[in-house]
């Protein structure tokens, strides 16, 4: 039997094959056809709600430095950018990573972004910032209070993070769909979401929006 690659290794080499097509989900290439954007619109909304959501709450003067944990294509960099942080993109996919830095380029403010390649908990940052995004990676961890340990130390004030949700028609398809690609899921409930808190100690601390597929969590540190 051949030995199955980590789960880190199995998501950077998804990732790596698919970066085009993840980034065209933000509109920002000719890639998608109508009928793609149809998709997107409707199975997919809960990504452009958690896109929101981040940037209402990084727009805080307060918040001057962001990590963001799988950066991927770097949408969510170019805004930190806009509002004036600073950014720190990190991503399993060096496939990623190019179109990151690509995505960047063209800012006034690109001396402003830095790009790292590995897996969160096996890098260690000489700074701590005062935010930490994580939008669409905790699917691929198979125990996210893990990271929560260590963003309680690499962060100052607040993380935002998005859990899929377990239930429903669109977590089964997708299930499956990840299978069939050899990439790893994991899905939450509410209630799983509260036990690792509890586990992290942040159960007094965060709050949950429900975005339809996706649940999104603010941790005020």
């Amino acid at each position: 039997m051949v030995p199955q690659k980590p789960d880190s290794g199995r998501v950077r080499d998804f990732f790596q094959g698919h970066a085009q097509e993840f980034d065209s989900i933000y509109g920002h290439t000719t890639r998608r056809g109508s009928l793609g954007r149809l998709i997107d619109k409707t199975l997919r909304k809960s990504m452009f709600l958690r896109f929101q959501e981040v940037l209402q709450n990084t727009a805080n003067p307060e918040i001057r430095t962001v990590l963001d944990v799988g950066c991927g294509s770097g949408r969510y960099c170019v805004e930190f950018l806009n509002q004036g942080k600073r950014v720190v993109g990190l991503d399993l996919a060096d496939g990623m990573l190019q179109l990151a830095r690509e995505a960047t380029a063209g800012s006034p403010l690109v001396q402003n972004v830095s790009y790292v390649q590995g897996d969160y908990l096996q890098v260690e940052f000489k700074e701590k910032f005062d935010a930490a995004c994580l939008m669409g990676v905790l699917d691929y961890v198979q125990d996210p209070a893990q990271m929560f340990e260590k963003l309680k130390r690499d962060v100052t004030r607040e993380l935002y993070a998005s859990f899929p949700r377990s239930s429903g028609w669109l977590a089964k398809q997708r299930q499956l769909r990840y299978k069939l690609r050899n990439c790893p899921l994991y899905l939450y409930s509410p209630q799983e979401i509260g036990n690792i808190m509890e586990r992290c100690g942040l159960h007094n601390s965060y709050v949950l929006k429900d975005l339809g597929r996706d649940l999104f969590v603010k941790v005020q540190l």
